[in-house]
This record gives C-alpha cells, structure tokens and sequence, in this order.
C-alpha cells in the first residue's frame, strides 16, 4: 500500500469510475486482486429494464468496490456497464482500474468522480469553504473533444 502523506493540503483522489463496453465475453472475468462478493439479479428500478444481473467484486487490499452489470435489457445499451468506487483512504489506483479496462473490447467513460480532501490546517476550515466552494457537476458538452470547464473558485483562493 501507498503511504498516506496526511500534512498535504489538499489530495485529490480518483473516487469513483464509471465506464459501458462491448463485452468479449457474456459474463463477467476474473480480476485479479479481487474477490466475488456475490452475482445476482438485478429488479428493474424504474419503467424501463436496464441489465438483468450484477456482479459484486471487493479488493483483497483494501476497501475498493466494482459492481459489474451485464445482460443488458434494452438493445441501445452496451453489454457491459461497470462501475468502480474506490478505498476512501487511497481512491482507485491506475493499477485496479486496468485490471477492469482490459477485459473490455472498447470502453467508454460515463462518470469520474474526484474526492478533494482538505487537511483542517489553516486556511482551510469550514469557514473558507463555506465562503469560497462551489459544488455541483461538470458535464461534457457539444462532441468528442470538447473539454469541460470546470467552476475552480475554491481551487483558485487556495492558489492551485
């Protein structure tokens, strides 16, 4: 495991990751590092069906998730949807994430959420927060390369 350095003032962490794929395979592989927690059906949640099974798998090191759905209900859907949330304490390392992307034929990118943790050493406080964050989503617009703009108020007041 990577050392935590706990004296930064700020981490950014890869939180979670969430990608669709045409699959290789019906059902999910094997992921080295990670164990099945369980594989079962999945009940519709809303009017429309979206996939059949999911398969739960959790990191022999530390706290990471990976919830594989698969057996898609709907024709416009990829075969494969997976998500991955990391170890709060570490977030996802590039080397779980390629332990998932590899199995899939091609993949595309739905969600990345980042965790910004702040130390509470000054000037960083509830205070400065409250005063200078701004909280919301980043969305993709227009095509393919297009890069978000995202609103970095409180980034910019800590000077980063």
């Amino acid at each position: 495991m990577t050392k935590v350095n706990d004296n930064l003032l700020v981490r950014v962490l890869l939180d979670r990751l969430q990608v669709t794929s045409a699959a290789p395979r019906p059902k999910p592989p094997t992921i080295g590092g990670f164990e099945v927690v369980w594989d079962r059906r999945v009940p519709p949640q809303t009017d429309i069906p979206t996939y059949g099974r999911c398969r739960k798998y959790r990191s022999r090191n530390n706290d990471t998730k990976i919830f594989w759905h698969y057996q898609p209900r709907c024709p416009w859907l990829k075969p494969w949807k997976i998500t991955l949330i990391a170890d709060d304490r570490y977030g996802l390392k590039a080397g779980e994430v390629w332990k998932v992307v590899r199995h899939c034929e091609s993949y595309r990118i739905l969600i990345v959420e980042l965790a910004l943790d702040f130390s509470m050493a000054p000037p960083v406080n509830e205070a400065f927060v409250r005063r200078h964050g701004i909280f919301g989503k980043s969305r993709r617009r227009g095509y393919a390369n297009t890069i978000c703009e995202v609103n970095c108020e409180l980034l910019n007041a800590l000077g980063l």
